[in-house]
């Protein structure tokens, strides 16, 4: 049975030779049955499957791509933002740091200047020390006489100072001796001239009257705070008794007429005055006058006062002499405070306020001379 089957199975044909004898087959018999018609339609619906498959492929594709083409458009764009920003910032740090290196240019600048100025001054410093170590070199080998004259000329010079400024003669004369002395201790016969200057220098300074300044301008102070309290000239009227009594008035009717009278020169004497005087009349003054009178007299004082420290003898006697007749004329002559004033006006004006007519000493030359030269020149090297 085996066998059998075996046979059958070696006997049935195989495809190829299946396939080799279908066209014998198909010529021969009839055309193509049903059977065929089948698989013809498998095999167009499978090609008109396919297409959608491919569709939705090549969609996911478009999609990852598109996806893929935006992503890297918005990485791109980020990184052009950032760019941006850091080629901002690093404009904005490189204008941020202009201001410090300007700063510090200008202080290097400053620094330089400074230090150019510090080495001008240190090498000024250094020449002005440099000479003044050759002066004190030259000046130690000088005579020791020298530091004596530059005492004298500088005694004679202070003598100057007291004599012109401060008008002190006396002081003056004495500072002029001391300069002297020192001539005198340097013991050099050829000095004899400038010893002579200085005595001249003497005797004309101590010639020169030493005049109260200081005490003068504290009278006139005296003076001027005391003037208004110095009582004016008024005009008083002196009635004796029996004037005062027939002026009254009786209480009797029968006296009418002479009652008339007298009230009628009551009357009359109230408007107008009349006295009998021997001597000059004072005039009588307005309040406002009176108040111009006594500071113009303290003005005048006042002025005295400055002709006095500016030895103006001239005037000083005409505002002493101005002040003097104003309180005679205006001011009550017979009040004690005002004959005091007068008298003291009086003893003012006789103040003679002596000159100086000494412009320059003989003597200064000669000093500077032999300060300078250690020695007095002669007059032909003159």
């Amino acid at each position: 049975m085996e066998n059998k089957h075996t046979d059958v199975s070696s006997t049935a044909p195989t495809p190829e030779e299946t396939i080799a004898s279908q066209p014998v087959i198909d010529a021969q018999s009839e055309p193509q049955s049903s059977p065929v018609q089948p698989a013809v339609n498998e095999t167009s619906a499978a090609n008109k499957t396919t297409p959608w498959g491919v569709i939705i492929t090549l969609f996911l594709l478009l999609m990852v791509t598109f996806a893929a083409a935006a992503g890297g458009y918005y990485l791109y764009q980020q990184l052009e933002t950032q760019k941006a920003q850091s080629l901002a910032l690093e404009q904005k740090m490189q204008a941020e740091l202009v201001k410090p290196n300007q700063r510090i240019a200008f202080l290097e600048q400053q620094q330089n200047q400074f230090k150019s100025a510090v080495d001008l001054a240190l090498s000024t410093a250094q020449s002005e020390q440099t000479q003044l170590q050759e002066r004190v070199s030259i000046i130690a080998q000088r005579n020791p006489n020298h530091w004596r004259a530059e005492e004298a000329k500088y005694l004679v010079r202070l003598a100057g100072q007291k004599l012109w400024l401060e008008k002190d003669p006396s002081t003056a004369t004495s500072l002029l001796k001391a300069a002297d002395e020192r001539i005198k201790s340097m013991r050099d016969p050829s000095l004899m001239p400038l010893r002579k200057a200085l005595a001249n220098d003497i005797a004309a300074t101590a010639s020169i009257k030493n005049t109260d300044i200081s005490g003068t301008v504290l009278t006139l102070d005296t003076l001027i705070d005391g003037i208004e309290t110095l009582p004016l000239n008024r005009a008083e009227t002196h009635f004796s008794a029996e004037e005062l009594k027939d002026t009254q008035v009786s209480d009797s009717l029968d006296d009418w007429q002479s009652n008339l009278a007298k009230s009628w020169q009551a009357l009359i004497d109230d408007f107008v005055i009349i006295r009998k005087r021997t001597t000059d009349a004072a005039p009588l003054l307005e309040p406002d006058q009176q108040w111009y009178l006594v500071e113009n007299t303290r003005n005048k004082l006042l002025q005295a006062q400055l002709a006095l420290y500016r030895q103006d003898q001239v005037n000083y006697r005409n505002s002493v002499k101005l002040a003097r007749k104003w309180i005679y004329q205006y001011f009550d002559l017979k009040d004690q405070q005002v004959t005091d004033a007068l008298a003291t006006l009086d003893a003012l004006e006789t103040l003679k306020i002596q000159t100086t007519s000494i412009e320059r000493f003989d003597s200064s030359n000669l000093l500077n001379q032999l300060v300078t030269y250690g020695n007095l020149m002669t007059e032909g090297a003159q």
